[in-house]
C-alpha cells in the first residue's frame, strides 16, 4: 500500500489575540473539496523536502505550509538576517514570478537572503482523510500570525476568494445555509469559536483530536463512512445521520461486528427517529436490524424494497414517492426542515433518493457514485432506461450538495448528474459501434468494451452490456438473434 501524501494547512490570525482567521473558497471544479470554504494549504512537494533538510528544526510539512501560504494568499513567513519580514510591492513581484514558474520557492529565498524559522508556525494537530475518499492526505494544521506590513489576497485560480472571518461568523453562515465549509474546517472553527486563533493548539489538546472529529458536510448532517462489502472500487458505504434530536439514520451498511461497534459508538447518546434504507442491496443495510433493535426505532423504505427484504429485514414504515419526513427545527432555529422521498428506480426497483430543500441537499444512495459509474443490473432487477429517467428527474431539484452512498459529497450536483448521463450516452454509442450485422455474444462485447478490466470484475461488465442491449432492443435499434447473441438491424 502506498504512503498517504502529506499536506499542510494554516490558520492565519489577522493579529495576535484576534478571533479572525483567513478563510479561502476553493474553486468548484477542484476534485478535492471543490466549492467549500477551507484554510490555505496544499500537499507537500519534493522541493519542500530538500529545504526542510537544509533548515534545522523545520519539518517538511512546515515548509509546505509556508510555501502554500505564499502561493495561495501572498503571505510570506520568512525573514531577513535582521529578523524583518518582507512586505509591500516586493512580495507581489516575487509571488508573480513564483506563480509564473520563473523561479522556485527555494530560489526566491536564496536570492533574497530570506530564512524560515520553526517558531513562525505552531502545530495544532493533524488529520488523515478517511479511507472512503479517493483523495487522501495526512494534513498537519498550523497556527500563524500575519506578519507586519503584509496583506493576504487570493489570486483567482484554484481559489476563488478569501477574507478575514471570525469562527463565529463562518459557522453562523454555515448554519443558515449561506456557505459550504469543509468538514475539517468545521471541526477546527468549532474549537476556536469566540476565542483567539492562537488558543487552537491548547484547545485541541483539551478536547477531541481532529482525527476523531465528526464529518459534517452540512449542519446536523453527519456523514459516517463505514467499511462494507460493496462492488469495487468502493470499500465503504456512507451512512448519514440527518437531524438534530431525534435524527434519521440513512443506509447503515456494515455487517462486520467491529464496524457496527464503531457505528454504535457514534450513535449511543443520540436519539434516533428511524432507520431509512435507500434500497435493498446488502452494502446499504447490514446494520439495519441491529440499529433498529438497539435503539427501538422503525425501519423505513419503499414498498418494493420491503418486498425484496421480506423475511430478512422487517420494514415497518413504507415510503412512497413524495413522502415527507419531518426533521424538526432547522439547525439555525429559524424554520423547520424535512426530507422529501423521491422514487428513483433503475439501479433497484424500490430505490429512493431524498431531497432536503432547506439546505438543498440531495441524498442519492446508489444513483450516483463519485468513485465510478454505477452498476445497472439487467431486468428485472435493474433497467437502464428507467435509471436514466431517474437521473433526469434528479436534475430537476435545485440541489447545492450531492451526498452519495459511495465516495465524497460534491458541491456540483448539476455537473455530476449531467456527467453521469453523458457517460451513459458514450457507453451506448460504444456498444452500438461494437455490434455489427453479424451476431455477437455478451462476453465478446464485454471484452471489447472493457479492455484491461481485471477478470474477477468482467461479470459486472457483462451485466452492464446486457442492460444496454435490453434498452436498445426495446427501442427497436438492435435484434436479439438467440439466447446468447445480438446484432444490429440490417
Amino acid at each position: 500500500m502506498s504512503a498517504i501524501p502529506q499536506a499542510a494547512s494554516v490558520l492565519l490570525a489577522r493579529e495576535r489575540g484576534s478571533p479572525e482567521v483567513y478563510v479561502v473558497a476553493r474553486a468548484a471544479a477542484l476534485r478535492f473539496l471543490g466549492g467549500f470554504l477551507a484554510f490555505p494549504g496544499g500537499k507537500v512537494h519534493s522541493s519542500d523536502i530538500a529545504l526542510a533538510h537544509a533548515t534545522p528544526g523545520l519539518t517538511v510539512q512546515q515548509v509546505a505550509a509556508i510555501r502554500e501560504l505564499f502561493e495561495e494568499i501572498g503571505v510570506l513567513l520568512a525573514h531577513d538576517a535582521g529578523g524583518a519580514y518582507p512586505s509591500g510591492e516586493e512580495l507581489i513581484g516575487l509571488r508573480r514570478e513564483l506563480m509564473a514558474e520563473q523561479l522556485t520557492f527555494n530560489d526566491l529565498l536564496t536570492e533574497r537572503n530570506l530564512h524560515l524559522r520553526p517558531e513562525d508556525l505552531t502545530f495544532a494537530g493533524s488529520l488523515v482523510t478517511p479511507a472512503f475518499s479517493p483523495f487522501r492526505f495526512d494534513t498537519a494544521f498550523y497556527v500563524a500570525v500575519l506578519p507586519p506590513g503584509q496583506t493576504a489576497e487570493v489570486w483567482p485560480g484554484e481559489l476563488t476568494e478569501g477574507a478575514w472571518y471570525s469562527a463565529e461568523r463562518v459557522l453562523t453562515d454555515w448554519n443558515t445555509g449561506d456557505n459550504l465549509v469543509s468538514p475539517p474546517t468545521v471541526a477546527l472553527l468549532e474549537a476556536i469559536r469566540s476565542r483567539p486563533v492562537e488558543e487552537l493548539p491548547e484547545r485541541l489538546r483539551l478536547s477531541a483530536k481532529p482525527q476523531a472529529a465528526p464529518i459534517w458536510f452540512s449542519p446536523a448532517v453527519q456523514m459516517i463512512p463505514l467499511f462494507s462489502q460493496g462492488l469495487p472500487p468502493s470499500t465503504h458505504t456512507n451512512a448519514y445521520l440527518v437531524g438534530s434530536d431525534p435524527a434519521y439514520l440513512i443506509d447503515p451498511g456494515p455487517v462486520d461486528p467491529v464496524e457496527q461497534g464503531r457505528l454504535f459508538e457514534l450513535l449511543d447518546g443520540r436519539r434516533l427517529r428511524g432507520v431509512i434504507l435507500t434500497h435493498h442491496h446488502p452494502d446499504h443495510l447490514g446494520a439495519a436490524n441491529a440499529c433498529a433493535q438497539r435503539y427501538g426505532v422503525p425501519i423505513l423504505a419503499h414498498p418494493l424494497t420491503a418486498q425484496a427484504l421480506e423475511g430478512r429485514i422487517a420494514v415497518t414504515q413504507h415510503l412512497d414517492d413524495g413522502a415527507i419526513l419531518d426533521l424538526g427545527p432547522a439547525p439555525d432555529g429559524k424554520t423547520r426542515w424535512q426530507l422529501q422521498a423521491i422514487h428513483t428506480p433503475g439501479h433497484a426497483p424500490g430505490h429512493l433518493s431524498f431531497y432536503e430543500p432547506r439546505y438543498r441537499l440531495l441524498f442519492v444512495g446508489d444513483m450516483i457514485s463519485t468513485l465510478s459509474s454505477v452498476l445497472i443490473p439487467p431486468p428485472p432487477e435493474g433497467d437502464l432506461a428507467v435509471y436514466l429517467d431517474s437521473l433526469r428527474r434528479l436534475q430537476t431539484y435545485p440541489a447545492r450538495l450531492l451526498l452519495p452512498g459511495h465516495g465524497s459529497p460534491s458541491a456540483r450536483p448539476a455537473f455530476i448528474l449531467e456527467q453521469a448521463l453523458i457517460h451513459r450516452r458514450e457507453r451506448e454509442e460504444h456498444l452500438l459501434q461494437c455490434l455489427g450485422t453479424e451476431p455477437r455474444t455478451v462476453p465478446e462485447l464485454a471484452v471489447e468494451m472493457y479492455r484491461g478490466l481485471p477478470a474477477p470484475l468482467m461479470r459486472f461488465a457483462e451485466m452492464q452490456v446486457i442492460a444496454g442491449l435490453h434498452k436498445l432492443q426495446r427501442e427497436g435499434r438492435i435484434l436479439k438473434v438467440d439466447d446468447h447473441s445480438w446484432r444490429k438491424k440490417s
